[in-house]
């Protein structure tokens, strides 16, 4: 992140030793405070990863629409032109048979829009002189066109202020989730996922909305890996949610998961008490919280869908002795503490023997943040967490620009995020050179930037950007994109296509694993 420094050398050191200390009085005065206090903190613990791994899930089906390596994939818009957005959003209404309807927008509101009707679409084309004046057609089979007045005709001042607003707060790789009933009057049985996505030739971008039945994200969350959610629902700013059906639990279905109720039409009773605690404000919605159903507590957390605002979450209930089943022992508890103890001791004694690696380690991991790093960090050479790429799209042997360029790039970003982490220089030769992106002909850096971190959106996915800090440093006089990664959680893959491929750093170069290395990878890790 910017302005972030690294732990470096010996205070790395001093930070996991004194971590160690501080780690073992930490849990000692959880003992000290009792049973009740560290059941509350792992309960919420659970809770909140529970529900972040479910948001997670959702986000995924943004890959599978504008992220995807199809022909038509939505990486960046070429025109702005009717024609040219009617064409590219036919094939991809073709490829997502799940879409309903995409919205083009800007800072002015709508540009474009195109939804699916059956066996026809229907054309949103806005006046270029008045945004608020739309012409909607109807394009039949047939290839003519017919004039159509939608019942919510009269509502596009409102609709333009409302993309615009989303427009002017979203960021390049970031992901708005929001229900679209605030663009179609239609209530919470549609929704919309925003991205921004860059104009080609120009320094802009505008924002593509992608507008999906609810059904959609029920169906995803349904048969997603729910670990300990025992009870998952979608709610609403209006107060309304919707429960949402475990592929194998059968408890909610038919009309009951494709529509949002009040709270006290829920059918389940834990998620009827969370949203009537949730629609009377008698909780905050950014903490996780408990109650009481009949003499079994439970806890709920919900997790924002939207980046700015409050439309939407994905929430979450669970009973407190799923996480607590083994922990019900006060015994239990006091002996985990004295062996934890144990335990530091023997990692104190392990930290000091190893000191001197650590503080190499710390020195390894400083964040490039100004020309002079980038300079020493060339000088060291290319290495486990170094690679050098003298350009990010252009081909310099063919003198043109080409994806097998903008791929090799990608695939060293995965395998740092499979191995320890690292940092990329594009523009920087492999003797070491500083050649910079002159190349790659970006019209801005903010451009350079943009173009990269969609790269890594596309091949790699949008969850994996928290891990990915890039930055453009002016170093002898030329462009260099910096790109530093640390350890992804989660295994990161290399997707072209259909085909997946999974990347380590093996010293200076990255190599692909085979399944059975990388079944091997998983169990060390």
């Amino acid at each position: 992140m910017p302005g972030h420094k690294a732990i470096r050398g010996t205070h790395l050191y001093s930070f996991l030793f004194y971590g160690i200390i501080i780690a073992t009085f930490a849990i000692g005065g959880l003992i000290f405070w009792g049973v009740r206090d560290f059941r509350k903190d792992v309960a919420t613990v659970a809770i909140q990863n529970s529900t972040r791994g479910m948001a997670g899930a959702i986000q995924m089906l943004v890959n599978a629409v504008a992220m995807s390596d199809s022909e038509v994939a939505l990486q960046d818009v070429d025109s702005l032109e009717p024609a040219y957005l009617r064409k590219t959003l036919k094939q991809l209404f073709k490829q997502q048979p799940a879409l309903s309807g995409v919205l083009v927008s800007d800072g002015q509101g709508l540009v474009y829009a195109l939804t699916r009707q059956d066996r026809t679409y229907r054309e949103w084309v806005p006046q270029p002189e008045d945004r608020s004046r739309i012409s909607w057609n109807t394009l039949l089979p047939d290839g003519k066109e017919k004039p159509f007045v939608p019942a919510h005709a009269g509502g596009e001042e409102r609709l333009n202020a409302k993309l615009s607003e989303e427009y002017r707060n979203l960021r390049p790789g970031l992901v708005n989730w929001s229900s679209s009933y605030r663009l179609y009057k239609q209530g919470e049985s549609w929704i919309t996922a925003s991205v921004l996505l860059p104009v080609e030739n120009s320094d802009s971008s505008v924002m593509v909305s992608f507008v999906m039945p609810v059904d959609v994200i029920v169906n995803q969350l349904s048969h997603a890996e729910h670990g300990v959610a025992d009870n998952i629902f979608i709610y609403w700013d209006s107060g309304k949610l919707m429960e949402v059906p475990l592929a194998t639990s059968g408890k909610v279905a038919g009309e009951r998961a494709r529509k949002a109720v009040t709270p006290d039409k829920a059918v389940n009773p834990a998620i009827r008490q969370a949203g009537e605690l949730l629609a009377s404000d008698a909780v905050v919605k950014d903490s996780a919280f408990h109650f009481s159903v009949h003499d079994t507590v439970w806890w709920a957390y919900l997790e924002p869908l939207s980046v700015f605002g409050d439309s939407m979450y994905i929430g979450v209930t669970m009973p407190q002795r799923v996480v607590l089943s083994t922990l019900t022992s006060d015994h239990f508890i006091v002996m985990a503490g004295m062996v934890l103890v144990i335990m530091s001791g023997v990692a104190l004694l392990l930290l000091k023997k190893n000191r001197e690696r650590i503080e190499a380690m710390g020195r390894r991991h400083d964040m490039v943040n100004t020309p002079e790093d980038v300079l020493r960090l060339i000088a060291e050479g290319e290495s486990s967490k170094l690679e050098f790429k003298q350009t990010m799209r252009f081909n310099l042997k063919a003198g043109k620009n080409g994806k097998e360029i903008e791929q090799a790039n990608i695939k060293t970003i995965a395998a740092f995020l499979n191995s320890d982490g690292g940092t990329l220089l594009v523009g920087v030769a492999d003797n070491g050179a500083v050649t910079g992106l002159d190349a790659d002909a970006f019209e801005s850096d903010d451009r350079a930037l943009l173009h990269f971190n969609n790269l890594v959106n596309q091949y790699v996915g949008a969850e994996f950007a928290a891990y990915v800090n890039t930055m453009v440093l002016e170093v002898q006089g030329k462009k260099v994109l910096r790109a530093h990664c640390v350890p992804a959680g989660t295994p990161a893959f290399f997707r072209k296509g259909q085909a997946e491929e999974f990347y380590v750093r093996s010293g200076p170069a990255s190599r692909p694993l085979s399944l059975s290395q990388f079944h091997e990878w998983l169990q060390n890790r």
